[in-house]
């Protein structure tokens, strides 16, 4: 399981409690989040070194290849490494995170998504995006959360808030993960055209208001084996917003494989 921005390892809590009774489960921290180190330069976020962790991570746990699933920046993450390595990936979920080649061609099309993208232009601002999210107490963290439409709000409560702050608000931990997006930009165009045969469940929140819906249906441009499932009434944070229906198609989806 692969996390998000501004997130650690503990938003895939909910699937880890599912699905850990049938599979060997391992919900990690990306570079520079949790209890991870954190290198000190920008240079050090590149998405091929991103790509590369986790890379090298699936055989270090024992293992050939894996059911990746992942969320947000796990997402961008996982969509390049199952392309480019789909030797370690047997199956792929992702949640509300378009592959890089839909993701450019409907922002030329919809102006309504490159707006919506405002975030990373000002994220590759030096300084400026640290104190934005850090002062007030990490108040802008806390909104991040509670201002993008979340139904589940017992899965959001003070406790676990205050579980996210206080992994973001280590020292160093803010600017790796706004590192991330710095080095977005700078990413060149992916570069492999083949489509992904490996099968691919792609789960969207709706009422996600980074990311629009229409993006999750464009992804047979780039997978041969796709399902994509929608959640109405589901806000960015998929996983953790409608626990039980992910979880409910992650099992369809793993089972119906599987047979």
């Amino acid at each position: 399981f692969l996390h998000g921005f501004p997130e650690f390892w503990f938003s895939w809590r909910f699937q880890l409690l599912e699905f850990s009774r049938d599979y060997y489960t391992v919900a990690v921290d990306l570079r520079g989040y949790g209890d991870t180190e954190r290198p000190a330069y920008k240079k050090d976020y590149k998405l091929e070194l991103l790509i590369q962790d986790i890379a090298e991570l699936i055989p270090a746990l024992g293992y050939k290849s894996c059911v990746l699933v992942a969320h947000d920046w796990g997402g961008i993450l996982a969509w390049r490494l199952v392309q480019s390595r789909p030797e370690l990936v047997d199956r792929y979920i992702a949640m509300n995170i378009p592959h890089p080649k839909v993701y450019w061609k409907v922002c030329k099309s919809h102006w309504k998504q490159l707006l919506a993208s405002w975030y990373i232009f000002m994220f590759q601002l030096p300084y400026l995006p640290e104190l934005l999210m850090s002062c007030q107490d990490y108040i802008a963290l806390k909104q991040l959360f509670l201002s993008m439409g979340i139904k589940n709000k017992a899965g959001f409560s003070t406790e676990v808030l205050e579980a996210f702050k206080y992994n973001f608000s280590q020292p160093g931990a803010c600017t790796a993960a706004i590192n991330y997006y710095r080095n977005l930009l700078n990413t060149p165009r992916h570069r492999h055209t083949e489509k992904i045969e490996k099968p691919v469940l792609v789960i969207w929140g709706d009422d996600d208001v980074a990311i629009i819906k229409r993006l999750a249906d464009k992804h047979n441009i780039v997978a041969t084996n796709l399902t994509v499932k929608h959640i109405p009434n589901c806000s960015h944070w998929t996983q953790q917003d409608c626990p039980d229906l992910v979880n409910q198609y992650m099992q369809e989806f793993l089972q119906n494989d599987a047979s």
